[in-house]
């Protein structure tokens, strides 16, 4: 197994699954300084989860704020067909082609467990969010990893060749996490026209808002042609309310409504309004997406300055080996105010000797490569 490549294990050290509290603040300019580093004993800068560290757009603090006088109700039909609706008009769609669910992982276990319980065969990428074929392993499917190419993204002739008949999804984390990697939209198209005749060719968009947008680049597209793909995206991610907990798929009606029978958890009303002010917010996606490219740029220069390698992903975050001396790294950075990881007290165990590391705001990158430099001289 390649030294990238992460166990479950791996993405837990990392928290891929970790879940922050979401700070409300009655006003957000992204482009102010972030606070300075906390002092002793207070909370550390958490550069793991992938959160958006600048958080929610200041339409969607405020629409929580009202909501919060519906914070003890359960949520009502209204508010649920109301951003189904906007969703689908922005995605050229009908309502019924979407499937709200709490987070991408709440998707991505339905997913799972429609195509996967009882002996579906699964075919992912080796290194790949490890949700959906861990669950669907579970549940008794029979699960293909596929190594990555040499650039490491996903293999997609490889997986291809792996498709069968007894094979129910394929899944394709697009730009790839914990890599970071992106497949080229038309090679990727051209994969999905031709397997989604044999197997459901499920596409995680979770981190698509991250890329420059292009005509083609999400394959929401061929769900609009009718082909048996489903799309997965999150508003935990760049729309900052990963602690809300509101993702989505779409796809066929028919699919849509079979995934929602497996569904476990119910919407919030606060979290219903803050999504839909987000939608509304059309240039907040393009300010984080230019603050994350920045911070992602001057991350990396750090990483190169002092000889790490790193692979050059596309999302809020990167992959990064690590030696056997720096397995040790999470703790090391404690003093200079920054957790690497969920517990950084603990070491990276060897058989991951891997860090995905989450890029936050312009000013909190620039501190982390001071104490990035600081740090290996020491």
């Amino acid at each position: 197994m390649s030294a990238f490549a992460p166990t479950r294990r791996a993405l837990l050290t990392g928290a891929a699954v970790a879940t922050a509290g979401l700070a409300l603040r009655p006003a957000l300019t992204v482009a102010a300084p972030a606070p300075s580093r906390p002092a002793p004993g207070t909370e550390l800068i958490r550069l793991f989860s992938n959160e958006n560290r600048y958080g929610p757009c200041e339409g969607a603090q405020r629409a929580m704020l009202e909501a919060l006088r519906l914070s003890s109700r359960y949520a009502s039909l209204d508010a649920v067909h109301a951003l189904r609706r906007l969703i689908a008009e922005q995605e050229g769609v009908s309502p019924e082609h979407v499937l709200l669910t709490a987070g991408s992982l709440e998707a991505l276990t339905s997913i799972a467990a429609e195509y996967g319980a009882g002996g579906g065969g699964v075919v992912c990428a080796e290194i790949t969010f490890p949700a959906l074929p861990n669950y669907a392993a579970r549940l008794g499917a029979k699960v293909q990893r596929v190594p990555m190419d040499g650039h490491m993204a996903h293999d997609l002739e490889a997986m291809e060749a792996r498709v069968g008949s007894g094979t129910k999804l394929v899944s394709v984390c697009n730009p790839n996490n914990p890599t970071g990697t992106v497949v080229d939209p038309a090679r990727l198209r051209a994969f999905c026209e031709a397997v989604s005749s044999r197997a459901t060719v499920l596409v995680d968009e979770v981190y698509l808002h991250y890329l420059e947008p292009a005509p083609g680049q999400s394959m929401v597209d061929l769900v609009r042609a009718g082909r048996n793909v489903i799309i997965v995206r999150s508003f935990s991610k760049i729309y900052g309310m990963a602690g809300m907990r509101v993702g989505y798929a779409i796809a066929q009606p028919d699919v849509v409504k079979r995934l929602s029978e497996l569904k476990m958890a119910l919407p919030n009303p606060i979290s219903l309004a803050a999504a839909q002010a987000s939608l509304q917010d059309t240039q907040f996606v393009g300010r984080m997406r230019k603050l994350n490219t920045e911070a992602r740029k001057l991350t990396s220069k750090a990483l190169d300055d002092v000889g790490m390698k790193h692979i050059a992903g596309h999302g809020n975050f990167l992959w990064i080996p690590l030696k056997p001396d720096q397995l040790d790294l999470p703790s090391r950075f404690i003093p200079h105010g920054f957790a690497l990881t969920t517990i950084p007290k603990d070491p990276i165990p060897a058989d991951v000797a891997a860090l995905r590391l989450t890029i936050g705001t312009v000013e909190e990158m620039r501190a982390f490569a001071t104490a990035l430099r600081s740090v290996l001289k020491a």
